[in-house]
């Protein structure tokens, strides 16, 4: 056999290895540039929504506290100024849990459904809309198991929002 025919027997492995390789690289490459902005764009979504979410827990609390702070003396119940500034905070609430569901990353889920399943305790459960769509107000403040309830219900709150 001539010397150029062995010569190229023996480079074609390393040819096909270095092919195989660069292919590689440049499917990598390609894949990065695709990913990098759609990530990019993913972890900012993810950043407003629990931004939102935070932003939204301390105006539930804020209007929580006033709804308590009014209905606080014994007999009284919640004026609706109020009932009204309550259930609009537990919209905005909802919404926010909502988005931080549908955005990620699992702890935030996690720290998301936390702070929905106390406010739920607090707030109310939201009744249909053939029952006029407002929420429910659980707690009797006539009622010591009633405030041990809204008690822990506000720990809860607490340690799932700091």
């Amino acid at each position: 056999m001539e010397s150029e025919v062995i010569a190229a027997l023996i480079a074609t492995p390393t040819v096909l290895v270095a092919a195989t390789a660069a292919w590689a690289a440049g499917r990598s490459q390609a894949r990065g540039a695709y990913h990098g902005p759609v990530d990019a764009v993913r972890r900012t979504t993810q950043r407003e929504a629990y931004a939102d979410l935070h932003r939204s827990a301390r105006h539930f609390i804020d209007a929580w506290e006033t709804a308590e702070a009014e209905a606080s003396a014994p007999g009284s119940g919640y004026p609706q100024a109020e009932m009204n500034a309550m259930r609009d905070a537990m919209a905005v609430l909802e919404h926010a849990h909502e988005s931080v569901l549908l955005e990620g990353p699992e702890p935030l889920v996690q720290i998301a459904e936390r702070i929905w399943g106390a406010a739920s305790t607090l707030g109310g459960t939201r009744l249909p809309a053939m029952f006029g769509g407002g929420h429910t107000w659980p707690f009797n403040h006539d009622s010591p198991e009633a405030l041990a309830a809204r008690n822990r219900a506000m720990s809860q709150f607490q340690e799932a929002t700091y």
